[in-house]
């Protein structure tokens, strides 16, 4: 067994193996998909979809009810408001604005007892603190600190950490994280990951990040490369809970091959669905039991979380709207 797990750097040894492994139980709600950026690696967006329909708001917020999810993880293009059909048909439909709408399809989720997760893509500060009130918590991947020449501007390096910063001053629990697997080196990904940590030093929103494999799907122009091997994934692993111990270390199993193999390393997986995958719909996730299953061979119990997680319920973090229903939740499942 020593020589398998030298062979592998990877054993099953690390007293991580003991913790819980956490998920949320959620679905998606795409408010568009239409997007003004034409970014290679990018299979989700459009160009003259228009918004989702009141109609299948409702129904999505019902199917979420009645099949037990507690997180909605509402997305869209990024900056759609910025496209002259959306902003005609935002104003058609009585909104002010984009954030008008996502923060009014947020107060649907939250009278039915449902906690929104935001990820529209790069938002000021000023955005960000309006939708603060809306959202139990928000994200934005970093994706990497490496710029591909043909990335659009907002994709960039330098805008995504001015996000994250943004995203920091306005005290928002937040998720981030780095795509691998599409050409990028592992010193790139580690730079990405030191770089997370240094805005998590700064200003502790981070609350969980990403090492999330990159799936092309129908309308992506980047092929797939190698993902981390591994070892690769041990070294990301160690050098993160050094420079942020504490913050998860989320990967996603229905786009990870890999990821029973690193069960005794990683914290999280991310939102479990029944419904599809609405970024990577080739991929979907396999049932809740077959996960359970897995951690339990890794010596590790499945347990759920919210989107917000328990590290980030204080008033510090939380608008008045969710504090007590997330602690709640984090008492109910402590006792």
């Amino acid at each position: 067994m020593k020589a398998v797990c030298e062979e592998l750097v990877w054993c099953p040894a690390d007293p991580k193996s003991a913790a819980p492994v956490t998920y949320s139980r959620s679905i998606t709600l795409v408010l568009t998909h239409d997007c003004p950026w034409h970014c290679g690696y990018c299979g989700f967006r459009s160009d003259q979809e228009g918004l989702i329909s009141e109609a299948e708001i409702d129904r999505v917020i019902t199917v979420a009810v009645q099949g037990g999810a507690r997180e909605v993880l509402m997305i869209s293009g990024e900056r759609p408001g910025s496209m002259p059909h959306i902003a005609q048909e935002l104003a058609r439909r009585g909104y002010p604005d984009f954030w008008g709408m996502a923060e009014s399809v947020a107060e649907r989720c939250r009278r039915v007892g449902l906690f929104p997760h935001g990820n529209f893509g790069r938002m000021t500060e000023g955005e960000l603190r309006r939708l603060r009130p809306a959202f139990v918590s928000m994200g934005m991947m970093l994706v990497s600190v490496w710029d591909e020449p043909k990335m659009a501007p907002e994709k960039k390096a330098v805008g995504r950490i001015a996000g994250i910063e943004a995203a920091g001053r306005a005290k928002i629990p937040f998720t981030s994280g780095i795509l691998v697997g599409w050409g990028e080196s592992q010193p790139s990904r580690l730079r990405s990951l030191r770089v997370l940590a240094e805005l998590h030093a700064t200003y502790g929103h981070l609350q969980e990040i990403l090492i999330q494999r990159y799936v092309p799907n129908g309308g992506s122009r980047w092929p797939a490369s190698p993902g981390p091997t591994l070892a690769e994934y041990r070294e990301m692993v160690l050098a993160w809970r050094e420079w942020a111990p504490g913050v998860a270390i989320q990967i996603p199993p229905n786009l990870e091959p890999s990821w029973e193999s690193l069960l005794p390393w990683l914290d999280d997986l991310g939102g479990i669905s029944w419904a599809r995958d609405e970024v990577n719909p080739a991929r979907p996730w396999a049932q809740w039991e077959q996960y359970e299953k897995a951690c339990a061979r890794a010596g590790r119990k499945l347990i759920e979380r919210l989107p917000v997680y328990a590290s980030h319920q204080s008033a510090e973090w939380l608008d008045p709207n969710w504090g007590r229903a997330v602690r709640d939740f984090y008492e109910r499942a402590a006792a």
